[in-house]
C-alpha cells in the first residue's frame, strides 16, 4: 500500500507505521481464512475428513468454501506491484466468486434450485442442497465488486468502492450482533444459516478490504499520522466492543429473572449514554489541549517562550484599549541585543541563541506577568506596561543590576547588553500599536546613538588627558 496525501495536509498523511502493521495483519488474515475454508471444503469432497470435523461444520457450505477461497485468491493476486496478467486472474476469481452467490440469491428469490449450488457436493441432508444463506450471499457479492474495483484511488468508483466497504462493514457488525444476542434471524434460518466459521471468514476478509483501501477513501481517518486519527484507532474499538458488552450485560440480566425488562431496558441505556458521555468528553477534551497548543504555538516565540511578533501585537492591542477605556497611561519599551551579529559570526548561531535566552529570562524576571512580553524580531524584543517613563524607570534600573549579576558570572562567552527605548502614549492618543512600537524603535536607535557617540568622546578624550599630565609632570 502507498499512502497519498489528503487534501487536509500533513495530518491526514497516512502513517508508514500504521500501514506496516496492516501488511503484517495481512499475512495473518489470508492464511486464516485459507485455512478455515480450505478444512471445510475438504470436509464436504472428502468423507473422512468431513467425519473427522467437529459438529456444525457441514453449517458452511461447499461452494461458500469455495467462494471464500477465490476471494482470498483475488485479493492475493490484486496486490499492488503484481503483473497484470495476475491482477487479471484476480479479477476473474472475483467474478466467479459473485457468480456463485448471485446464483444463491436467485435461488432464495425463485425458490428454485440451481446446478452451481450442488456442483461440488450433493448435500443431500439438507432441505435445501447447496443453498449458502442469503446473508453469506449478498456479502460474497459485495467482496467480489470490492476485489474488482479495489486498485480505484480517488474517482467515482473509489467512492463506490467505499460505499461498498461501508456496507460490508455494517453487515458484519450485525451479524455478529446477531450471534452474540441469539437473534438467528439475524444470520439465517434454522435450515440455511451462516455459519461462525463463514462469519469469521467474512471478518478477516471484510477487515483487510477495508484497511487496503484505508489510505485513499473513507477509513482514512483511522491510518492518518494526526492526533485525531490517533484517537479514532483507540476509541472506535473501544466503543464497538463496550456497546455490544453494555447490551450483553442488560441482556443477561434479563435471561437471569434479576432485572424485569423496564428495568433492564433502564441499565442499558444508562449505561449507553454513559459511554456516549465518556467519548464526548474525552474527544472535548482533546480539542481543547489541541485549541490551546495551535493557540500557544501561534502566539508564541519557540526560541524563547516570549510572545512572537503575532502575538505580542493580539495582546498589545487588548491592553492598550483596556488602559484607554479605564483612562490610564501605557509605556511601550522596545529593546535590541548589542552585538549579537558578531556573536553569531564569531561563536555560532546556537551560542546566539543562548544569549537571546537569556535576554528573555532576564526580561520575564524582570517586569511583571501582567505586562506583555514579545520577541518581535530576531534580536528586538518589546514589552508593553501599564504607566508613564517614571513608573518604568525601576523596573529599567532592576534590569541593568540582574545583567551585570549575569555578566559578573563569567560562565557566558559574552556579555549581555541591551539598548531600549521608551515611549509613553496617554488615553486620549489614538496611535496604533503599530506606530507606538515604530517610535519606541526611534528612541531606541537614538539612545544607542548618543550613547555610542558618548563613548567615542571618552575615547577620543583619554589621549588629550594623558598629554596634559605630561605636561604638567614636565
Amino acid at each position: 500500500m502507498t499512502p497519498v496525501n489528503a487534501a487536509g495536509g500533513a495530518s491526514n498523511r497516512a502513517d508508514p507505521r500504521v500501514l506496516r502493521q496492516l501488511g503484517t495483519t495481512e499475512t495473518v488474515c489470508l492464511p486464516v481464512a485459507t485455512v478455515i475454508a480450505a478444512t471445510v471444503l475438504c470436509g464436504w469432497l472428502v468423507p473422512a475428513v468431513g467425519s473427522a470435523l467437529p459438529n456444525g461444520w457441514s453449517l458452511m457450505k461447499a461452494n461458500t468454501a469455495l467462494a471464500v477461497l477465490l476471494c482470498v485468491t483475488s485479493l492475493t493476486l490484486s496486490q499492488r506491484k503484481r503483473s497484470p496478467r495476475l491482477i487479471l486472474a484476480g479479477r476473474a476469481c472475483a467474478s466467479v466468486a459473485v457468480l456463485l452467490a448471485g446464483a444463491a440469491l436467485v435461488e432464495h428469490w425463485s425458490g428454485r434450485s440451481t446446478v452451481l449450488g450442488t456442483l461440488l457436493a450433493a448435500d443431500s441432508g439438507s432441505p435445501v442442497p447447496g443453498r449458502m444463506s442469503i446473508q453469506s450471499a449478498s456479502c460474497f457479492v459485495l467482496l467480489g465488486l470490492s476485489s474488482l474495483i479495489e486498485r480505484t484511488r480517488q474517482d467515482l468508483l473509489g467512492h463506490t468502492l467505499d460505499v461498498l466497504n461501508a456496507t460490508l462493514v455494517m453487515l458484519i457488525l450485525v451479524f455478529i450482533a446477531g450471534y452474540l444476542f441469539d437473534a438467528t434471524g439475524i444470520v439465517g434460518t434454522s435450515a440455511v444459516r451462516m455459519s461462525p466459521q463463514t462469519l469469521v471468514c467474512f471478518m478477516l476478509l471484510t477487515f483487510l478490504q477495508t484497511s487496503r483501501r484505508a489510505p485513499y477513501g473513507l477509513f482514512s481517518i483511522l491510518v492518518g499520522v494526526g492526533i485525531g486519527s490517533q484517537f479514532a484507532r483507540i476509541m472506535l474499538p473501544a466503543a464497538v466492543v463496550l456497546s455490544y458488552l453494555i447490551i450483553r450485560v442488560g441482556e443477561g440480566l434479563l435471561a437471569s429473572g434479576t432485572l424485569t425488562l423496564p428495568y433492564a431496558a433502564a441499565v442499558t441505556a444508562s449505561g449507553m449514554a454513559a459511554l456516549l458521555a465518556i467519548l464526548v468528553l474525552l474527544l472535548a477534551g482533546k480539542i481543547n489541549s489541541l485549541e490551546t497548543e495551535l493557540r500557544e504555538r501561534s502566539l508564541s516565540d519557540e526560541l524563547t517562550g516570549l510572545h512572537n511578533r503575532r502575538g505580542f501585537y493580539l495582546l498589545g492591542e487588548q491592553v492598550l484599549r483596556d488602559a484607554r477605556r479605564a483612562g490610564r497611561p501605557v509605556s511601550v519599551l522596545f529593546f535590541d541585543a548589542d552585538g549579537l551579529k558578531a556573536v553569531n559570526d564569531s561563536l555560532g548561531h546556537d551560542v546566539g541563541s543562548e544569549l537571546l535566552i537569556d535576554i528573555a529570562t532576564l526580561l520575564r524576571a524582570t517586569f511583571r506577568s501582567s505586562d506583555v512580553l514579545g520577541r518581535v524580531g530576531g534580536d528586538e524584543f518589546a514589552v508593553i506596561t501599564l504607566g508613564r517613563h517614571a513608573d518604568v524607570t525601576p523596573a529599567l534600573r532592576r534590569l541593568d543590576e540582574a545583567t551585570e549579576v549575569a555578566n559578573f558570572a563569567g560562565n557566558r562567552p559574552y556579555r549581555v547588553s541591551l539598548s531600549v527605548g521608551v515611549l509613553t502614549t496617554e488615553p486620549q492618543s489614538k496611535e496604533p500599536l503599530a506606530e507606538l512600537l515604530d517610535r519606541a524603535d526611534a528612541a531606541m536607535y537614538e539612545s544607542k546613538r548618543q550613547r555610542r557617540a558618548a563613548r567615542e568622546s571618552h575615547i577620543a578624550a583619554q589621549p588629550a588627558a594623558s598629554a596634559d599630565a605630561a605636561l604638567r609632570r614636565g
